[in-house]
C-alpha cells in the first residue's frame, strides 16, 4: 500500500510538471489578466484592451521574427534600429510625394539590412551577436542623419489607415497585420519543410549540414525575412503616430527576445513555436499595460517586468526539465 501511495504521489507531481511544461505560460497570462482585471477597473475598459491591441501589433511581429531567428540558433540585436531606420525612410518618402511607392522602399531598407545581417554572419564569418550589433548601430546612424534629430511628418491618411488606424471586421488594421503575419509565420514554421529546416539547424549545425541542408543559404533567408518585418514594424509604427523618429524602436529588441524566451523557445535554438511566442508576446503587452495604469514609474516597471520574466522563464525551465527527466 505504501509503495502504491508512493506510485500515485509520483504520478501526480509528474502530472503537475507536465501541466506545467506544456500549459504553464497560459497560466500565467490567465492570471496576471485576472489580478489586473481585480485591482484595476481601469485596466478591463473596452478602450485599454483596445490600447493593449495596438501595442501588442508592433511587438508581436517584431517577436515572430525574433522566435524565427532564436530557433535558428541565432540572435538579432538591430531589430529596433532598423524598424526606426525603416520608418523614417518610408516617412520620407511620403513626404516626398512617392505615394504607395513608400511600402516597397520601408520593406526593402528593413530587408536590406536584414540581408547585411545575413551575409556578415555566414559570409564574414561573425558571430550573429556582433554583426547585429552592427547593423544596430548602422541603423541607428542612418536614421539618425536622415532626421539631424527632428521629426518627420507626413500627410497620408491613406497610408496611416492601411497599417494602424483603418479598420476591418471591426479589428484595427494594425491587429489585422498581426493576425496575418502570425497566420504565415506559424504556417511556415510548422507545416513548411522551410520550417523543418530552421529547427534542424537550431538543433545541430553539423548535423544538418551532414543531412545536406543549405545552412548558410538559410541563415541570409531567416534573417533577410526578420529584415523585411521589420519593415513592415516600421512602417506600422510611424502610421500609428503620424510621423517619424529615429529611436521610434529602440530597445524593441528587449521586450521581443522577453516575449520569445517567456514563450518557451530555448535560447540555445532548434525548440521554440509561435503559438506560444504569441502568448508570451500577451504576457508583456499586458504587463506593460497594466502596470503604466497603476501609474508605476518607468524604472520600477522595468525592474518588476524583470523579475517576472525571470520567475516565470524559470517555473518553466524547470518544469520542462523534470518533464524530461
Amino acid at each position: 500500500m505504501a509503495a502504491d501511495r508512493s506510485i500515485t504521489r509520483s504520478n501526480r507531481a509528474a502530472a503537475r510538471r507536465a501541466f506545467l511544461a506544456t500549459s504553464g505560460i497560459y497560466l500565467a497570462f490567465a492570471i496576471l489578466v485576472i489580478a489586473l482585471a481585480i485591482v484595476s477597473p481601469a485596466f478591463r475598459t473596452p478602450e485599454n484592451l483596445i490600447n493593449i491591441g495596438r501595442q501588442v501589433a508592433v511587438l508581436g511581429i517584431a517577436s515572430f521574427a525574433m522566435a524565427f531567428v532564436i530557433i535558428l540558433g541565432e540572435i538579432d540585436l538591430s531589430i529596433g534600429a532598423v524598424a526606426s531606420a525603416a520608418g523614417v525612410v518610408c516617412a520620407m518618402a511620403l513626404a516626398a510625394g512617392l505615394g504607395p511607392l513608400a511600402i516597397p522602399i520601408g520593406l526593402a531598407v528593413g530587408a536590406g539590412f536584414g540581408l547585411l545581417n545575413g551575409i556578415l554572419i555566414v559570409h564574414v564569418a561573425v558571430p550573429s551577436f556582433i554583426a547585429t550589433l552592427v547593423s544596430y548601430f548602422i541603423a541607428q546612424g542612418l536614421a539618425l542623419t536622415l532626421t539631424t534629430g527632428q521629426t518627420i511628418l507626413f500627410a497620408a491618411d491613406w497610408f496611416r489607415a492601411l497599417f494602424a488606424t483603418g479598420t476591418l471586421f471591426g479589428l484595427r488594421s494594425a491587429l489585422v497585420w498581426l493576425v496575418i503575419v502570425f497566420a504565415a509565420m506559424w504556417w511556415l514554421l510548422a507545416r513548411t519543410r522551410f520550417g523543418a529546416h530552421i529547427y534542424a539547424i537550431g538543433g545541430s549545425q553539423e548535423s544538418a549540414r551532414m543531412l545536406g541542408l543549405a545552412v548558410d543559404r538559410m541563415k541570409i533567408m531567416v534573417f533577410t525575412l526578420a529584415g523585411a518585418l521589420m519593415g513592415l514594424v516600421g512602417m506600422i509604427l510611424i502610421a500609428r503616430i503620424g510621423n517619424a523618429r529615429a529611436d521610434g524602436a529602440i530597445g524593441l529588441e528587449f521586450d521581443a527576445i522577453a516575449a520569445v524566451v517567456l514563450g518557451g523557445t530555448a535560447l540555445g535554438g532548434g525548440y521554440g513555436s509561435i503559438l506560444r511566442t504569441l502568448v508570451g508576446v500577451m504576457l508583456i503587452g499586458v504587463m506593460n499595460n497594466g502596470l503604466a495604469i497603476l501609474n508605476i514609474d518607468f524604472n520600477s516597471q522595468q525592474v518588476i517586468k524583470g523579475v517576472l520574466v525571470i520567475v516565470i522563464v524559470l517555473v518553466d525551465r524547470w518544469a520542462r526539465n523534470a518533464d524530461q527527466k
